[in-house]
């Protein structure tokens, strides 16, 4: 039995759903989950009526006591485990070589692999943004005419 004092302990799943979106959600530790068809014993129907049936994510406070029920869902997890993605990084840089007296435009490119965690801030993969002068070919000297 917890003590007033005491903090329940919490779990923490991420769902995804078919339309895309994704939601935490926070329940007690000790609450049943489950996963599976909207509807329990659909045996109506052919096969292909069957596979269109949404899945759906099921938390119970106990045997009797259904809490919340998440359609469409595709996938969930609990927030706890850790997960780790392979990333490569390519870097390119574009120059000009010379061989036997002879200039040849070359690239040269150079990747690394790390692990990373996707739940962390900080590791969303977002294109670099040009600056003002590569953008605007911004020439600070003054024209003539």
């Amino acid at each position: 039995m917890k003590k007033d004092n005491e903090k329940e302990a919490m779990t923490t799943y991420l769902i995804s759903f078919k339309n895309g979106k994704e939601q935490k959600i926070t329940v007690p530790d000790h609450w049943k989950v489950t996963f599976g068809p909207s509807v329990k014993g659909n045996n109506w129907g052919t096969d292909g009526q069957r596979l269109q049936m949404p899945m759906a994510l099921r938390f119970y406070e106990s045997e009797h006591k259904q809490r919340a029920i998440f359609t469409d869902v595709v996938g969930f997890r609990d927030l706890s485990i850790i997960i780790e993605e392979k990333r490569i990084d390519v870097k390119e840089k574009h120059g000009f070589m010379e061989c036997d007296g002879t200039r040849k435009a070359t690239t040269f490119q150079a990747s690394t692999t790390s692990w990373v965690d996707p739940d962390k801030e900080g590791n969303l993969d977002l294109p670099a943004l040009p600056s003002d002068t590569e953008m605007f070919t911004l020439d600070s000297s003054p024209k003539r005419r």
